[in-house]
Formats: structure tokens, sequence, C-alpha cells
């Protein structure tokens, strides 16, 4: 028996050498590594970071890379995802409320160029930068390598991304004009005389503020005021609306510089959108508002929209039986950099 214990101890040291000598595999990495988003969808010309790879319990660290994008309409690589186009980097965060000039604001940025997408190595997510705006809208296919202490694997088609054309500028409400009194802050109202005619183009009864782009750059807001037959308000006449000791905001409130012209008032910002951000939970929003005072006005419009039906006209009518000033609102957000030239007509008519 004693001969058999040392024959089976011996036996079992034996196998321990033998597995001790076999090399232990390193780490494991999935053939299924996925995203939770697919299609993920993402905007022209916003930054966005999106959620990380899910792993499948593959054995980090990890190292993700692109390979390749394609069209998924055509099949073809979206060689535009692989080239560099300028754009500002913030080296520091934007303040809207004290990066009050251009040199603050330079101070804080510089030009770099940058692709549209980028993918963390780490985690995989993807940084959709402002550049995607040189990218056409449509789905793309993406594929990616994945290394760790395993190995190297490939995943085609591994996520789609859906990038949607982004508007260039939005009416957050109706534009409007009423008419006050001049003796105290008391509107004269006309039913009716606020309501939406068409959202698309800007129009409502008493206002219509009609937006353009006209150039790339820089980033300006032109704005022209004019009177129903097409006159020009000198932009002078464009005054801040009273509230309590203090006034209301104005598009300059959001502007970095803000000028004058013989026929219009110039309001340049730094970045998109415009206003920024932060502005949407202060008081009254982005709401801008402006007053015209009565040495400017002829008579004011009648509005009446209560047996109209589109498309026929509206029937407005002429009133001046007192002197009135003009207040007015609109509410708008830009979205992409560039020059846009804002058209508001009022129904009324100048001196």
């Amino acid at each position: 028996m004693m001969k058999l214990h040392i024959y089976a101890t011996g036996l079992l040291m034996l196998m321990a050498g033998l597995n001790a000598c076999k090399k232990v595999p390193v780490g494991y990495l999935s053939d299924y590594p996925r995203y939770a988003d697919n299609p993920y969808t993402v905007k022209q010309g916003v930054f966005k970071m999106s959620p990380g790879i899910i792993p499948d319990n593959s054995t980090p660290p990890l190292k993700v890379t692109i390979l390749d994008i394609r069209d998924k309409a055509t099949g073809k690589h979206a060689d535009v995802f692989f080239q560099e186009f300028e754009t500002y980097v913030w080296k520091q965060p934007y303040d809207p409320v004290t990066d009050t000039t251009f040199d603050k604001i330079n101070a804080k940025r510089e030009v770099l160029k940058k692709r549209p997408i980028e993918v963390l190595p780490g985690s995989g997510q993807f940084i959709f930068t402002d550049v995607t705006t040189h990218v056409p809208p449509g789905t793309y296919s993406v594929d990616l390598q994945i290394e760790n202490p395993k190995g190297v694997k490939q995943y085609r088609n591994i996520i789609d991304i859906n990038l949607q054309e982004q508007s260039a500028y939005e009416y957050l409400n109706a534009p409007y004009a009423l008419a006050g009194r001049t003796d105290k802050e008391e509107g004269i109202r006309f039913a009716y005389d606020a309501d939406w005619l068409d959202p698309l183009t800007g129009r409502s009864t008493t206002a219509w503020l009609r937006i353009r782009k006209v150039a790339e750059s820089p980033n300006q807001v032109i704005f022209v005021v004019k009177d129903k037959y097409g006159k020009i308000f000198p932009p002078e006449a464009l005054s801040k609306r009273p509230s309590g000791n203090s006034f209301l905001k104005t598009m300059e409130t959001f502007s970095v510089k803000t000028f004058t012209n013989d026929t219009a008032t110039i309001h340049q910002f730094a970045t998109v959108p415009f206003p920024h951000t932060y502005w949407d939970n202060q008081q009254n929003g982005t709401n801008c508002y402006y007053r015209i005072y009565s040495k400017y006005i002829q008579s004011i419009d009648t509005a009446n929209t209560r047996n109209w039906f589109p498309p026929g006209q509206i029937n407005y009518g002429e009133w001046s039986k007192l002197p009135v000033n003009i207040n007015f609102r609109m509410n708008t957000k830009v979205y992409l950099p560039g020059t846009y030239v804002y058209e508001l007509t009022l129904q009324l008519t100048k001196k």
C-alpha cells in the first residue's frame, strides 16, 4: 500500500508540473461587442458624444479604432469622414456672461483642424464635431477594430450613424407687434392680433420675420425693421422696452458686439447656438423686446383673423385715433455659423 501511495503522489506531481508548463490564455475578446443605440442619430454641426461600446465581457484595456465608414445607401467609402476641416476649439469653457469681448473669447479658443467623427480608444465613444456640416445627411455604416490583451479583431457594420440635416435657424414663438398708449403702460389690443399665420415662414398677424442665411462667415445677424410699405426704420428708432426700473432683453443682450449702419443693426456672436443655451433658463428666456416710439409711427393696422381662412388674405384696417408706441417681440435660435439677415415687417405705417 505504501508503494501505491508513493506512485499516486508522484503521478499527481508530474501532472501539476506539466500544467505549470502549459501557457494560460490571456484575457478574452468577444465576437459580439455592440452599441445599445443602433442606429445612432446625430444632427449636422452639433457637438455630441455617444455612449460607449458594450464590450460583452471583453478584457480591458480596449483599444478601439475606426477602420472604415461607408454610405449605407451606396456601400461606397465615405472619405469626407476622414478629412480635416478648420474649426474653433475651446481651450476653456465659454461663458456668455463674462466673455463680453472678442479679445476675451479669442484668448479661450484656437483654430484647429478636426475630423467630423472621432472615437475614444478606451471606451469606443464616438465624438461628433461641428464640422459634420461638411458631411451630407444620410446613414453611414461603421467598421471598427478592437485590440486588447487577447488580440485584435475587426467588426464590420458594428453600428449605423444616422446623420440628420440641421436647420440653420428656428422660430421659437410667434413674432408680434402691439400698440401701446403713450401716456401709460397700457396696450391697445385688437382681436386675434398676435396669432401665427405661418410658423414655417415666421409670419404672424402683426409681424413677419423673414430670415435668410447669406454667408458662411462672420457670425452675425443683420437686423432690419420695415413698415408694411417697405419703408425702413432707422436703427435709432429701435429702443429698449422699459420694465420697471430696467429694460427687457434685446438681441444686443446676447451678442458680443453690436453696431449700426444707416439701415440695420448688426449683432455679432461668438458661437452657435445663438442665443447661447445659458439664456434659455433665464427670466423671459431668449425673447427680444423692442419699442418704437410714437414719433416714428403714422398709423397702425387693425387685425382680426376671426373670419380668416387660409390661403385667403386677411383684411386689415388702419387706425390712428391717438398717438401710440409699438412694442414688438421676437424669439429665434440660430444653429449653424454664418451671417443671417433678419427682416421684420410690421403691420403699421412709418411717418
